[in-house]
């Protein structure tokens, strides 16, 4: 068996091709081909349906035979478990964990089983209930056919015991699909999806900010959530204890009704390790998006504590900081100086912090011209709202279309949740959108949506999470800028 090693996490989203290879360029293991190998790599990164990835490549053959990770990582570790790939954490232990322990919760021999495995690797035999679990792998194009497969044995089987179970977004607006221009046969698979999720006791919340529509554990409580910027805006400006849960591990963590403890559940695993001073002043949501995109880059699976951030960000500054770190890496937690809950209340021991580095003008202008790989005269479609789009949000996006066209041959969707579209509907933000050729799109985003089935090739966003995932996962170029330069660029006054 060949034994491949790399010293970088790997994004099983959209650092690897149908067949197993690497493709980012950027990777060390770049053109290597992972199928039958011994896989040895610190973790994953990037988006938390990562795992049903992992179990798409086993079906195929295209899979590592055994993976060795560097650290405790749910993402890769679950997407072993039910992908039959043997899986540990390296220098750890295995956990003795008692299978009848956890059927006694009332939990089926199956799930049991699962869980007990997990426990195993993950060093723990404790399981609390899970009260409050927020799923994602929802889009069909992300789970593809066997995440349906999947779904539908689970379906066949078992309703949800946890009380509070959320859906992330679809892969297409539920409701106006038709004029969205999804294709037929994706909105066919799209609405199984839903359709069993529903039928399993799911709140079709379809949104990746369930904390805009009041959809949230109370600070301090455990949960267990699976969208990467929910876990780390949950845990980082809610003071919420949740792990960065794969799609699939919140999906039988639901059924379960309960989940492990382990990780950021406990409070000694939530300090810092890794200190940075921010440099800079920060204007606005594209340089919180920069900021959370560096802090990814840099971590390494580490836990940051910033300083320097002068004035309080807003929710929409928090969304995408939490969002761009999330993918670019792995940030499941931050701490701001003076800002974030845990911090403010004297929780954080800065004592742990290994290493402090910086952060200026210029890192953030070098990520800024990563992002960028696309011209504007090249742009057809042009997306806000990843995470999903405030009402603040969407108002903005109105007021810079007002009295404005959008040109020729550019579809415009600002993405958000259902029940943010209904109050923008009722506010005039959505005739205005409208009136200037735009769209709000409900329960959808840029990224889990099949653009690059419906024809477009460039998309010009404000999000530094769909500035990641574009290119390879949607094989778009992308042009990345505030949404005011962006619409200045791709409208004219009437």
């Amino acid at each position: 068996m060949e034994v491949l090693r790399t010293s970088q996490p790997i994004s099983w989203l959209d650092d690897l091709g149908a067949d197993g290879t690497v493709i980012h360029p950027g990777h060390e293991l770049f053109g290597k081909n992972l199928a039958g190998c011994e896989l040895h790599l610190p973790g994953s990164s990037g988006s938390t349906v990562g795992s049903d990835r992992i179990v798409n490549l086993a079906v195929h053959g295209h899979a590592p035979r055994r993976i060795v990770l560097g650290r405790v990582d749910p993402i890769t570790m679950w997407g072993a478990i039910l992908g039959g790939i043997d899986v540990e954490v390296e220098g750890a232990p295995r956990k003795e964990v008692d299978r009848a322990k956890i059927e006694r919760l009332g939990i089926d021999p199956e799930i049991a089983d699962l869980l007990a495995r997990a426990g195993e690797i993950l060093g723990t035999d404790e399981f609390i209930p899970a009260d409050h679990v927020q799923i994602a792998g929802v889009s069909y194009k992300t789970i593809t056919e066997t995440g349906l497969e999947l779904r539908r044995h689970f379906a066949s089987r078992f309703r949800f015991r946890s009380r509070n179970v959320t859906i992330n977004p679809a892969g297409m607006d539920l409701e106006d699909w038709r004029e969205q221009g999804i294709p037929d046969e994706f909105a066919e698979k799209q609405r199984e999806v839903i359709e069993i999720y529903l039928r399993m006791g799911a709140t079709p919340t379809v949104t990746c900010t369930p904390y805009l529509i009041g959809s949230m554990p109370a600070p301090f409580t455990d949960a267990f959530l699976s969208e990467s910027s929910v876990v780390s805006y949950a845990n980082s400006v809610l003071g919420v204890r949740t792990n960065r849960e794969s799609g699939l591990s919140t999906l039988l963590f639901a059924i379960a009704g309960y989940g492990p403890r382990y990780g950021l559940h406990h409070r000694e695993n939530r300090a810092p390790r890794l200190g940075v001073r921010v440099r800079c002043e920060l204007r606005g949501v594209v340089d919180f998006g920069l900021l959370g995109y560096r802090l990814g880059e840099i971590a390494r699976g580490r836990i940051p504590y910033l300083t320097g951030i002068r004035d309080r960000p807003t929710t929409e500054e928090l969304k995408v900081l939490s969002a761009a770190g999330a993918a670019s890496g792995s940030i499941d937690l931050y701490h701001i100086e003076g800002v974030t809950p845990e911090e403010r209340s004297g929780l954080v021991p800065l004592s742990g912090i290994e290493e402090w580095v910086d952060i200026d003008r210029s890192s953030l202008d070098e990520v800024k011209r990563h992002l960028n790989t696309g011209s504007v005269a090249e742009v057809d479609l042009v997306t806000f709202g990843c995470p999903h789009a405030s009402l603040e949000e969407v108002h903005e996006i109105a007021s810079l279309l007002r009295g404005k066209k959008v040109r020729p041959g550019v579809a415009v969707w600002v993405c958000t949740s259902r029940a943010v579209k209904d109050l923008a509907q009722r506010m005039g933000y959505v005739d205005l959108i409208e009136t200037a050729g735009g769209h709000v799109v409900a329960d959808t985003c840029m990224v889990v949506a099949p653009i690059e089935q419906m024809g477009h090739r460039t998309t010009a966003t404000n999000s530094g999470k769909a500035a990641k995932y574009l290119p390879r996962f949607c094989q778009q170029k992308v042009v990345f800028d505030s949404a005011e330069e962006i619409i200045r660029k791709i409208v004219a006054a009437t």
